[in-house]
Order: C-alpha cells, then structure tokens, then sequence
C-alpha cells in the first residue's frame, strides 16, 4: 500500500505575502532627473526652481527688484511650477507689466485644502489707506516715476476717515503708524527710500487689491465712507501672510 501525501495549503495571510515582492530600486537618472540635493531625494526639479517655490510660498509676493533674479526664474518656468502649485490647490499669479508673482489660493470647498496662512483682517480706516494708495499708484502709471508717500499723508487720510470722536492727535497717529507697520512689515507694499518716513508704494498693491477701473474704486470708498449707509464689506487683500522662522524674523 503506498502512503499518500495531503498537501496543506498555505495561509491566506501567507499567499497575499508571497505575491507581494518589494520593488527594485531604481537608480536615479541624472540626465533626466538632475543631480541628487540631499539623501534619499525624489525630487525632480533644479535646485534654482526648488528656491523659487520656496520664495513664492514664503510669501508674500516677487518682484523683479529682487538681486538673484528669482522672478525671472518664475517668469521663465512658470509652467512647471504651476503644475507643482495645482498639487497644492495654488495657482501662480503674474502680471508681467509690474513684474510681480504671487500666489493665490484657489476657492475649494473641501476641508485641508488651503496652504497659505489666512491674512490678518484690515481696519476700514486701513482698507481706505490702501485704497487711496491705489488711486495713487495708478495716477503714476505710465510716468515712469515711483508712487511715493510720506508719513505725513498718511497721517492726514487716516485723520479724515477716523471717527470724530476719536479725532485726537495722538489716537489719529496710532492709527497711522499701526497701519505703516503692517504695510510695510507684513504685507510689503510700502517700500522703504532713502528718505525717512517716505515709502514707495508697491506695484503688487494692484494684484492685493484687484479693481479693474478706477471707477469702481471711487464707488467703494464713497460707500465705506458714507455713515448713513450700511457699510459694505471690505475687500480682503489677496497678498498671504509671509512666513515667519522660528526666531520671529521675516525670512519673506
């Protein structure tokens, strides 16, 4: 009599193991891929383009002012980093005549879909300083001459918006220098001269405050101001808030 064999199957555990094999590693192609930045890099774009990324994501916009010519960089590539900015629901803003790129967060209703930090909300004594600064800058356009302002005008259109009972000297100056120090700290759209307590205005301020005709700036202040009225609401700035390092120093 000959003895028979049963074979034990194996585990279902053990099949799903069996047919799972590790994948091969594969060597990166440098002519394709560049060189490798830094262990275990996947990465797939240039160290130049990587920066530039960076840059725009820190915030809170690029300007041709710049001595690395990291906006041309952006100019030049911006396709590919649009493609890498889509990933992170971000879409690449350039106006080519200021020579201004920033970043917009794209309007997504699902959770976890926004990577810029939301910007401090605007006092309607600010907002209105901006956009007098816009009707200013725009009065410049074409004359090949900076949009300048002093501390004294700001002074003086923060005086005529502020509450009458609040009207004092000093309060007024508070106000006003609040609002310098987040115009030129935070949101970079006073930008220092070699004369003290006068700025240039930024070309970005017409990408943070998008109004297509002059008009429609006017009919906006007019109703801002207008205290029999219910006041409209303000329009947000589009510019993100830069990134901070740990120190608490601008590294925009």
């Amino acid at each position: 009599m000959s003895e028979s064999t049963t074979e034990t199957p194996e585990s279902t555990d053990s099949a799903e193991y069996a047919e799972y094999t590790e994948p091969a590693a594969t060597s990166r192609n440098v002519l394709v891929d560049g060189p490798e930045l830094f262990p275990g890099d996947t990465g797939t774009l240039p160290l130049k383009l990587r920066q530039a990324l960076i840059r725009l994501l820190r915030g809170p916009y690029l300007d041709a002012t710049s001595s690395d010519n990291v906006y041309n960089t952006v100019v030049d590539n911006q396709a590919e980093l649009r493609t890498r900015l889509s990933e992170l629901f971000l879409t690449l803003v350039i106006d080519e005549d200021r020579k201004v790129a920033l970043l917009r967060p794209v309007d997504m209703p699902e959770p976890h879909t926004a990577v810029l930090q939301r910007q401090r909300e605007m006092t309607r004594e600010e907002t209105l300083l901006l956009l007098r600064m816009r009707l200013l800058l725009d009065r410049h356009a074409g004359t090949g001459n900076d949009a300048v302002i002093a501390r004294a005008d700001i002074v003086e259109i923060i005086e005529g918006y502020v509450d009458p009972g609040q009207r004092d000297a000093k309060s007024v100056e508070d106000v006003a220098d609040a609002a310098i120090r987040k115009l030129v700290q935070e949101r970079r759209l006073l930008l220092p001269t070699e004369v003290e307590n006068v700025w240039v205005i930024s070309g970005a301020l017409p990408l943070a405050l998008p109004y297509e005709h002059i008009g429609d700036i006017v009919t906006f202040m007019q109703a801002l101001t207008d205290a029999s009225g219910e006041q409209p609401e303000l329009p947000e700035p589009v510019l993100p808030e830069p990134t901070t390092a740990n120190d608490g120093e601008d590294i925009a």
